[in-house]
């Protein structure tokens, strides 16, 4: 709907391009002055002696603007499918720093580590800062 609307204001804008008259004028101070509407009367009439410029009306041009259009379309198309897996990846990475961030509070201090059967798994406090150390780096590199 909008390409026809821009079409449709392309075909009005040529149209009334090729139909326009141009005046050439003169103030009481002596500046020259372009219009396409007569605002005196010793407004002269050049409209002739003017050559028209950048008017294509060829089946071409508008084969050109109808590509583009479509190029466009396609593009935002393109933005929009990025922008929805971006705000996917977005929901997984804000999972991971969330993990990542409760897991730090979870072993910074004093802590027993238990297992998945509920038994005591033995770790130094070197591992422990190893652990923490680890998780630092990830929540400084990945996390906003």
């Amino acid at each position: 709907m909008q390409g026809r609307t821009l079409l449709l204001m392309i075909f009005l804008g040529c149209s009334a391009m090729g139909n326009a008259e141009v005046y050439r004028w003169v103030d009481k101070d002596g500046k020259v002055h372009f219009t396409d509407k007569p605002p005196a009367a010793n407004a002269e009439d050049i409209t002739k002696q003017v050559s028209k410029q950048n008017l294509d009306t060829s089946r071409e041009e508008l084969n050109k603007v109808q590509q583009l259009h479509i190029q466009e379309t396609e593009a935002q198309q393109q933005r929009n499918a990025q922008q929805a897996m971006s705000a996917g990846e977005a929901y997984a990475l804000a999972t991971r720093c969330a993990a990542a961030k409760n897991r730090l509070r979870r072993i910074s201090g004093n802590v027993i580590f238990i297992d998945d059967q509920g038994k005591v798994v033995k770790t130094t406090e070197k591992e422990r800062q190893a652990m923490v150390a680890e998780l630092t780096t990830y929540i400084d590199n990945h996390c906003p």
